[in-house]
């Protein structure tokens, strides 16, 4: 069983990443935002491509933070489409609140996984495990940070792993190693992501780079 993330002491600062895709299957750009008070937001902009006629939408805006409901904190997580094509069942959006404040929202994703890269790096643990909330369920994600990183340096390559739903979290490092479809490669320099990579099933590696 992997051990899971400490998120206690979990405070991102305010910061903005940009990284951008260019290729046959498709161009385009992810931008996410952590902001103060705790509140997140992202954006997918999807500019052409191949694959641009399979995804239902040109634009994708999310935002998540947590808000005051009846004397209680919950988790709100708000998702619009732009530019939705006929049929699209995000056309109308998605809006979705939950009590577990622990649970992350899928845009908190890269900044965790900063977080766990900065704990490995003064001798926490090298494969950890958090849950989030897909829209739907709980999923859970084991991230693991390859042994060849110099983490004196704050430089890591890290295996994120979405769990099957019913799949037990099972040590990356001691089964599969290697990405397996569905995986993402991300690439840390200086504690920072700056790049990943996710491997797509019957198409294959679609690699962002910071911009």
């Amino acid at each position: 069983m992997v051990e899971e993330i400490n998120l206690s002491h979990y405070r991102p600062t305010p910061d903005q990443r940009r990284f951008s895709i260019s290729t046959f299957a498709v161009t385009g750009q992810i931008i996410w935002e952590s902001k103060p008070g705790g509140e997140f937001s992202a954006r997918v902009d999807v500019l052409k491509g191949a694959l641009a006629k399979m995804i239902p939408f040109s634009a994708l805006e999310a935002s998540v933070h947590v808000v005051s409901d009846a004397g209680s904190k919950i988790k709100k997580f708000v998702m619009k489409s732009i530019g939705a094509k006929t049929g699209s069942k995000i056309a109308s959006g998605q809006e979705k609140t939950w009590a577990d404040t622990s649970i992350l929202s899928p845009i908190e994703i890269p900044w965790v996984v900063e977080y766990a890269q900065q704990r490995w790096s003064v001798g926490g643990a090298q494969e950890v495990r958090f849950s989030f909330e897909d829209g739907q369920r709980t999923r859970e994600v084991i991230v693991y940070f390859r042994e060849n990183s110099d983490t004196s340096l704050g430089d890591a390559l890290a295996v994120l792993r979405v769990l099957k739903l019913g799949e037990e979290p099972i040590s990356i490092a001691s089964t599969q190693k290697e990405p397996r479809g569905g995986d993402v490669l991300v690439t840390i320099r200086d504690s920072k992501i700056t790049g990943f990579t996710v491997f797509v099933p019957l198409i294959g590696k679609l690699q962002f780079v910071a911009s």
